[in-house]
């Protein structure tokens, strides 16, 4: 009872404090997504912290976007019909001639209709409906309208750098907690408190969550670090140039650090891609980094152990490759059988079973693979317009002025980091990494826009 109240209360709160700055409220969502580990219920819809605030904060905004539509029609006479209507896009179809909004970006329109489409779709033709509504629910639904509620808030650069600096605070406090692990052991879930085999979780139930949502920001604040250094090199030690630096150096590091004790190979993957890709992107440093990555390679081909090590890993030949080499082979098989539909959202674990032949592996929830995923959940349909949204992605970044070219490389370099972990891990199918997602989708939609001064 005094849970429910407690957060209750704390939902009232936030949702007055969304009322007085909308811009706030994001940030703090921004800041605070692994939020979505306390629990709660309304009635029998299980919910989080997280989605109660994504709620709250799209419902406020809805509120005063109604009252803001009245005052309007009050001072200017009716409308078109069509502006007292709107519609559930049109966050993402801003009045072109309106100082406050960003102009249309057409294409995304369409592209998150189908994937609302194809995820409701695919929710109805799961063997496990009640699973299938809370994954469209959270995975879906929420990041969308948390989506619509960004691109409208977010209206300078200044507002876009409060975000990066929110992402930056939450990397630090999860990184810090799981340092803290390291050398306590810490409420540390089993299997992985034992000294000998210690691996962090931060506050997370497992490793690799550590590196699946502290990959992509160790890269973007990388892109980000070395555009500061270069806007500030004649004003390096102003007061505010050293605090970004230190604030964008520490997120790095420390990220670094809680991703070596999880011990999250895959994060390291997808951190040497994602940086090797923004050093490549980067005029000035793209021969440094040829220079360092042939010398990184010379030295892990020279010594033995490196070597050995690094081969075992490529090749798959360590447990935790065995067993994902097991996991997509017998995920192929149940695919080639259902190809179209898959296996429905949030059926994986149910409709694999009768494939899962190597019986000393468990059926974990996803298949280790983010295309597998999206084909297992959503259907060919679902892994093809994941693959137009990242292509679409990728293609709107590619043109940009000289002032937003360096972060336009890192938000891409973020993403190159999250496909590549990807590979062997499901950087989407949780409530806070699909909000990340289509976080990264947002900042590269208000990248390619034309924003106030």
């Amino acid at each position: 009872m005094f849970y429910g109240i407690l957060i209750s209360v704390f939902l009232i709160l936030f949702a007055y404090f969304s009322w007085r700055n909308l811009l706030l409220a994001t940030t703090f969502i921004v800041a605070f997504l692994p939020t979505y580990l306390i629990r709660f219920s309304i009635g029998f819809v299980p919910m989080t912290l997280l989605e109660g605030m994504i709620l709250v904060l799209f419902g406020v905004w809805g509120v005063k976007g109604v009252i803001a539509r009245s005052d309007r029609r009050e001072r200017r006479g009716n409308p078109p019909i069509s502006e007292i209507a709107g519609d559930c896009f049109a966050p993402l179809r801003s009045a072109r001639n309106d100082k406050h909004f960003f102009p249309a970006m057409t294409p995304w329109n369409w592209l998150i209709f189908i994937w609302l489409v194809i995820a409701t779709i695919s929710m109805f033709i799961s063997p496990n409906l009640r699973g299938a509504a809370g994954a469209w629910k959270a995975y879906f639904i929420e990041p969308i309208l948390f989506l619509m509620v960004f691109l409208n808030v977010i209206k300078t650069k200044k507002d876009l750098e409060l975000i990066f600096y929110a992402l930056g605070f939450s990397a630090i406090y999860i990184s810090l907690f799981a340092i803290y692990q390291k050398f306590t052991g810490f409420a540390i879930p089993y299997p992985w408190q034992e000294e000998a085999v210690r691996r962090v979780t931060s506050f997370y139930r497992f490793p690799n969550a550590v590196g699946l949502y502290l990959a992509p920001i160790v890269v973007l604040y990388a892109g980000l670090l070395f555009n500061k250094i270069q806007n500030t090199k004649y004003q390096i030690l102003a007061t505010k140039s050293v605090f970004s630096i230190w604030y964008l150096v520490s997120g790095i590091c420390l990220s670094l650090l809680a991703i070596i004790f999880a011990e999250s190979e895959g994060a390291y993957a997808g951190i040497l891609v994602g940086v090797f890709f923004l050093g490549i992107m980067i005029k000035k440093l793209r021969w440094p980094t040829l220079i360092f990555t042939a010398i990184f390679a010379i030295i892990i081909i020279s010594i033995p152990q490196l070597r050995n090590y690094t081969w075992r890993q490529i090749s798959f030949q360590e447990d935790s490759g065995k067993v994902r080499t097991e996991m997509w082979q017998e995920t192929w098989e149940m695919l080639k059988d259902r190809p179209i539909a898959g296996a429905g959202l949030a059926g994986y674990q149910e409709t694999f079973d009768a494939y899962h032949k190597a019986r000393h592996i468990e059926i974990y929830l996803y298949p280790h693979n983010l295309f597998l995923n999206f084909w297992a959940e959503l259907g060919l349909a679902g892994l093809m317009i994941f693959l137009l949204i990242i292509a679409t992605f990728f293609y709107q970044l590619r043109v940009t002025n000289y002032e937003l070219r360096i972060t336009n490389y890192a938000l891409s370099a973020a993403m190159v980091a999250l496909l590549v972990h990807g590979l062997v891990d499901a950087p989407y199918f949780k409530n806070d990494l699909s909000i990340l997602f289509w976080l990264t989708i947002g900042v590269s939609i208000l990248l390619t826009r034309e924003f106030n001064k």
